[in-house]
């Protein structure tokens, strides 16, 4: 399964890379703006895109209305410190697989991955 990652924080690539490669054998790209993320996504197809909301260059609400824009069915689980009623209920609409807040427990994104795995394979 290949994975895109995109986060600011470096240390949160890091550990998602690490975990999904180390304990589940999945490909991980991982991108620290949402302008790196629209050109891996243009370029390559991933399974999942794991995304913040909080981009230096974007709001990750806008990432992923551009990426439903081009027809991109991937499955998105957002990762945020900021994640209120209002966020949650726009991120529903577009189609979110799922929403995490920050801090989580990597066993938590791992959880989810491997329960989309199946439908992604079907």
């Amino acid at each position: 399964m290949k994975i895109l990652v995109v986060d600011d924080e470096e240390l949160i690539c890091w550990s998602l890379k690490r975990t999904f490669e180390k304990h589940a054998g999945h490909s991980v790209c991982c991108v620290y703006t949402g302008n790196e993320a629209m050109q891996k996504i243009m370029e390559n197809q991933y399974d999942i895109i794991i995304t913040d909301l909080k981009l230096p260059d974007v709001n990750g609400n806008e990432l992923v209305k551009k990426i439903k824009e081009l027809g991109i069915d991937t499955p998105v689980i957002v990762i945020s410190s900021y994640l209120s009623d209002n966020v949650l209920g726009e991120m529903m609409r577009q189609g979110i697989v799922r929403c995490i807040n920050k801090p989580f427990q990597i066993e938590d994104i791992l959880n989810d991955v491997e329960h989309l795995t199946p439908a992604i394979k079907a």
